[in-house]
């Protein structure tokens, strides 16, 4: 037979349903009563003091901000003066390749332990950045790559990542490494740091082609 909500489970359940409403309602009347008492236990210099402090943290806040974008606004107006101040690390053959439009990174390129199989070449790349940047298991500042260009079919693929703390390769690093048999291949898209880096690696493996 069946039986519907309104009927004998209603029935069964009432005694239960309003011991219920009763708990709720007195749990309620009793954090009503808390918070009252610790609002009136709340001094006035309390309140000053707490007024004071969240004033200063947003001031604070602001003047961060502000100084951020002037930061910003001076590596847009003229990027290479903040690339300047970057370690070139020509000892490891490192060369200045690109840097943004408004000065948020730079590219760099290094020949060493450059390697060739067929139109494949594969590098080392690094990039430097001007604020922190963060994904969800790291925060860097400076990354280097081991990258794979296939040449013939215009595609990359990451091998190995290690990410710095720092500029210019310092601080705490964390590493990444894919297996090669299963890494897979992205495209080259027109006009990225990507093209870049391929036009410049298959570059090298043309010039030693003809040497």
């Amino acid at each position: 037979m069946a039986v519907r909500d309104g009927g004998l489970r209603a029935g069964y359940h009432s005694p239960m349903l309003k011991a219920a409403m009763l708990i709720a309602i007195a749990a309620f009347v009793c954090a009503a009563m808390t918070q009252g008492r610790l609002a009136s236990a709340q001094t006035p210099e309390q309140q000053q003091l707490w007024d004071a402090q969240r004033a200063q943290m947003i001031a604070d806040e602001k003047t961060k901000n502000d100084q951020l974008q002037r930061e910003r606004d001076r590596r847009k107006a003229d990027p290479m003066a903040w690339v300047s101040t970057l370690n070139p690390m020509t000892a490891g053959g490192w060369e200045f390749r690109a840097v943004a439009d408004d000065g948020s990174w730079a590219a760099y390129t290094t020949s060493h332990q450059m390697k060739r199989s067929g139109k494949t070449v594969t590098i080392w790349l690094r990039h430097e950045y001007a604020e922190i940047q963060s994904t969800s298991d790291h925060r860097y500042l400076s990354v280097v790559e081991k990258a794979q260009y296939d040449c013939a079919k215009e595609r990359e693929r990451p091998l190995l990542v290690v990410y710095y703390s720092g500029n210019n390769m310092q601080g705490s690093e964390d590493t990444e490494e894919a297996d090669p048999k299963t890494a897979e291949w992205n495209p080259i898209v027109p006009g990225t740091r990507d093209e870049t880096n391929f036009l410049w690696a298959c570059g090298q493996d043309k010039s030693s082609a003809r040497k």
